[in-house]
């Protein structure tokens, strides 16, 4: 009995110092351990909520360039635009005052010529076929021609090659717009021989 309560005490005494030894040193590893796993998950994300974040931030960038990018590319096609319309139509406008105004260069030429071909003493002064035709060089050639302004009214002055069966000759015209319509001041066909003969075919002044 005796010997029993003995070993009794001695196992006592051991496990009490060996239940204190694993308790301090081995127990607290897990709790370190998991400690440790809670501090990595904590970074791992941080990191991704950091990633995360930059992602967003460099997407929101790129949308804003993208956008200021797209603003440009539109003010700058808005600006073509517009100066392609404004020129188009200062070129329309002046298309229209040398080709197609009442007064223009090239109108007055059309009325005058029209006029010269059913002229019968025209027809006798430079045969059958008339035709005009202006001299220059190029592709393009314009009428001789004088705008002017006198008495507060617009004048139109034009001069012009004639050619018919029998000979050629200079025609010379001017119409004036006066209350706002152009009307006839002269007419004028005289052949280029060494004596000049003419036809006054308008004589309004």
């Amino acid at each position: 009995m005796l010997l029993h309560s003995g070993f009794n005490a001695i196992e006592r005494a051991i496990q009490r110092p060996c239940a204190l030894f694993l308790r301090r040193y081995f127990i607290p590893i897990p709790t370190v351990i998991r400690r440790n796993m809670e501090s990595i998950s904590n970074k791992e994300i941080m990191q991704q909520n950091e990633s995360i974040l930059e992602k967003i931030v460099i997407k929101q960038s790129q949308t804003t360039a993208q956008k200021v990018k797209e603003k440009a590319t539109n003010a700058y096609l808005y600006m073509a635009y517009v100066v392609s319309v404004i020129v188009m139509g200062g070129m329309a406008y002046l298309l229209y005052e040398e080709m197609l105004a009442p007064g223009a260069p090239q109108t007055v030429f059309s009325k005058a010529l029209s006029l010269i071909k059913k002229d019968p003493d025209c027809l006798r002064l430079l045969g059958d076929s008339i035709m005009g035709y202006v001299e220059g060089r190029g592709q393009i050639k314009q009428v001789a021609h004088h705008i002017y302004k006198k008495d507060g009214n617009d004048r139109t002055r034009v001069m012009f090659n004639v050619k018919g069966s029998r000979r050629e000759g200079i025609a010379t015209c001017e119409m004036e717009k006066s209350n706002g319509t152009w009307e006839w001041r002269f007419l004028i066909v005289s052949s280029v021989d060494l004596v000049p003969e003419s036809v006054v075919l308008i004589d309004n002044r």
